[in-house]
């Protein structure tokens, strides 16, 4: 598919350490061909971090699996680019069979849930500590000062490990916000941009940049969008309230006829990215919306794939067969996409 930006990106979830060979096979003979110029690693906490190892997350990723992955990448002019939640997602259930991340619950009742690296290692960041289960995936406490401090070094160690001047701080699916003694005295717009305007602060000391999703940013009453992709939780102030040069990824898996997130980014002076997933139909018709409403706010695409990377490699270079619910339909569209 011809696409008219200058950024062609796909989000693969790190690998487990049995499949990074795989990954990096993919990269090298069927993403590089393809013109892919930006990969994506969803790392969330399994890094062999160095400067706080008790925030290592499962199966993490030593620096020498990154330095593999970013040698290929190199090799073919790629931006490789490290996703790391700082928001929501700190908690969930493991997928079957697993890609090494937790992922989060959709069920009504609130079911026991498995702590992510940074929330097991310091419970007290926790939004929600005192309930013992939640729905679909606990936050951290954005009023909590020495949160910050340590995120800011699992950044810079990120940063320093990817060799890269931007990183992606997640901030989707934002449920669990505001429910502090101390957050609950703010406006929820302002608790969100203010933690993501401090992020981008300490990422720009260090001459870098930040990019997000853009869920939080638009409201389900304005856009018609479901409550995942878009808030209705009072968060969508923030849309006029974060740093102009944040870089929205803005996704969107269903048939919407207007995607009017993209319309909205664009009047509040946002750059952005067109991010869709698995359904070839409903990822073209986001992108005809996004190229006739370009108002040159838009740098690309990100294709995502939420899924095993190992098994998706061996999908796209072997055909060969997948256990994921989702591993062979992404990669169709991937094929038709790229």
């Amino acid at each position: 598919m011809k696409l008219p930006w200058k950024t062609k990106g796909v989000l693969l979830t790190a690998p487990l350490t049995e499949d990074v060979d795989d990954v990096i096979k993919l990269i090298d003979e069927y993403l590089a061909p393809r013109g892919v110029n930006m990969i994506m690693l969803q790392i969330r906490y399994r890094y062999q971090f160095r400067r706080h190892p008790e925030c290592c997350g499962y199966d993490p990723l030593s620096e020498k699996d990154v330095k593999r992955i970013l040698a290929v990448c190199k090799k073919h002019n790629m931006a490789l680019i490290p996703k790391i939640n700082l928001c929501d997602h700190q908690s969930g259930l493991p997928a079957n069979p697993t890609d090494g991340i937790l992922h989060g619950h959709t069920s009504e009742e609130p079911l026991p849930d498995i702590k992510d690296g940074l929330l097991r290692a310091y419970p007290e960041f926790d939004e929600l500590q005192n309930e013992p289960g939640v729905f679909y995936s606990r936050s951290i406490c954005l009023s909590n000062a020495v949160a910050k401090i340590i995120i800011f070094e699992l950044i810079d160690e990120m940063m320093e490990a990817f060799e890269t001047d931007t990183i992606h701080i997640g901030c989707d699916e934002v449920f669990h916000i505001g429910k502090c003694p101390k957050c609950s005295k703010v406006p929820k717009a302002k608790l969100y941009a203010d933690w993501v305007n401090s992020i981008n602060e300490h990422v720009q000391s260090r001459g870098g940049k930040i990019m997000m999703w853009g869920d939080r940013l638009t409201s389900v009453k304005y856009t018609g969008y479901n409550s995942w992709e878009s808030s209705e939780i009072g968060t969508e102030a923030a849309i006029d309230m974060i740093s102009k040069d944040v870089l929205i990824c803005d996704w969107h898996y269903e048939a919407d006829q207007k995607f009017l997130s993209v319309d909205l980014l664009a009047k509040a002076g946002l750059k952005m990215l067109v991010c869709p997933w698995k359904e070839i139909d409903n990822a073209k018709r986001f992108i005809d919306y996004a190229v006739e409403h370009d108002q040159g706010h838009i740098e690309g695409l990100l294709a995502t794939t939420w899924c095993n990377a190992g098994e998706l490699a061996r999908k796209l270079l072997y055909n060969a067969p997948c256990k994921g619910a989702n591993t062979e339909k992404i990669a169709n569209t991937l094929n038709e996409l790229l």
